[in-house]
């Protein structure tokens, strides 16, 4: 009975806001399949997108001649690929419009931005920046999410910002306590390993007084800001 409710208890469901999340203690069993899981999860969804990439790029050669104007600009001009669309979703193509548009304008995106920071992005965040619609922020935004090492949902939301911002509307401001603990994971594990604290230690020695003064002040900012949010959990 004592080990049932341990077990019971190890198995215990932390609720926060809308989600649920099983809080569990894997034994050394459950750790193989979990990493087989992620393993096979992630090969499913590299073969997924390497399709869509490709039929992305047949549909702009085939359909529409590498044509990245007509395909961007112009795609309701194409009787093509007007038929496409309207068999879309049916029993002849197991795929949305929205679907087919996205595959078919990322890969005319990556002909016409010729960006490099771009064509380094999987489908799934190119697709998120989609509908920022211009050429020159579509590369800035590339950029940003490589630096940023953004995932596909901040991609989401840094498009709706800069969207917002060009209609001359204040950015929509969405927390999400699950990314926000991820993102602090990260940042900690980062800046607590050795390797990082060692080489910290030795980029401070070189800093000049001025760039010392303004990397403390950012430290000491950081440090009250998640000070504050911490008081506020408590």
């Amino acid at each position: 009975m004592t080990s049932e409710k341990s077990s019971a208890s190890q198995r215990a469901l932390t609720v926060t806001g809308s989600t649920t999340s099983a809080a569990l203690k894997l034994d050394a069993n459950e750790r193989a399949v979990l990493a087989q899981a992620l393993e096979r999860a992630a090969s499913a969804h590299e073969t997924i997108e390497r399709s869509l990439v490709e039929l992305g790029r047949w549909l702009f050669a085939h359909v529409f001649g590498e044509d990245s104007t007509a395909a961007l600009e112009h795609e309701e001009d194409n009787a093509v690929w007007t038929a496409l669309i309207a068999a879309a979703d049916s029993a002849k193509l197991r795929l949305t419009a929205e679907a087919l548009r996205s595959t078919l304008l990322c890969a005319a995106y990556d002909k016409r931005l010729n960006s490099d920071a771009w064509r380094s992005l999987d489908l799934s965040r190119k697709s998120m920046l989609l509908r920022i619609g211009d050429d020159k922020l579509l590369r800035r935004a590339a950029q940003h999410v490589l630096a940023a090492n953004l995932g596909v949902r901040e991609c989401e939301q840094y498009a709706r910002n800069v969207v917002a911002e060009q209609a001359g509307q204040p950015p929509a401001l969405r927390v999400s306590v699950t990314a926000l603990r991820g993102q602090l994971a990260k940042l900690t594990e980062r800046v607590s390993g050795r390797a990082f604290v060692r080489q910290f230690e030795k980029a401070s020695r070189q800093l000049e007084s001025e760039d010392r003064e303004a990397l403390l002040a950012e430290l000491e900012a950081a440090q009250e800001a998640l000070g504050e949010l911490a008081d506020r959990l408590k």
